[in-house]
């Protein structure tokens, strides 16, 4: 139980910062990625950034994509575990009605077992024509 709340207090400890919101278009600048090839020019305004830089980029964000996807299985994997835990502490808070307490079955069971052998003794004496036969 300790181990789960170190895990659960790491866990919520550790949140990911929000992505940072994108920039608001600045005017003139190109409406979408256009190709160039040396000596070429633009009508829009830019910002030319070399080709690994960009790949490098689109890396990163894969990446960061797949991390976010496995910090959210961690998460709600200790979330699942932690409800399943207060479940669980809910119900051993509960009061046990007495019919489901094992106390309650062997007392029930010693007075039918006694009621069972003074009941055997009793037809016994009185099949013999023991004093309590009429």
């Amino acid at each position: 139980m300790t181990g789960l709340l170190l895990m659960l207090s790491l866990a919520v400890g550790a949140e990911p910062p929000e992505r940072p919101k994108p920039q608001p278009p600045v005017q003139g600048q190109c409406p979408e990625a256009i190709p160039f090839k040396e000596g070429q020019t633009s009508l829009c305004r830019g910002v030319l950034l070399p080709t690994s830089w960009v790949a490098d980029y689109e890396l990163l964000a894969t990446h960061t994509k797949y991390i976010e996807r496995l910090y959210e299985i961690d998460t709600s994997s200790l979330e699942h575990e932690l409800q399943y835990t207060q479940r669980m502490l809910e119900q051993a808070q509960k009061p046990v009605p007495v019919w489901e307490k094992n106390n309650f079955w062997t007392g029930i069971g010693v007075i039918i077992g006694g009621a069972a052998v003074i009941g055997g003794g009793y037809a016994i004496g009185a099949s013999r024509g023991g004093q309590y036969a009429h």
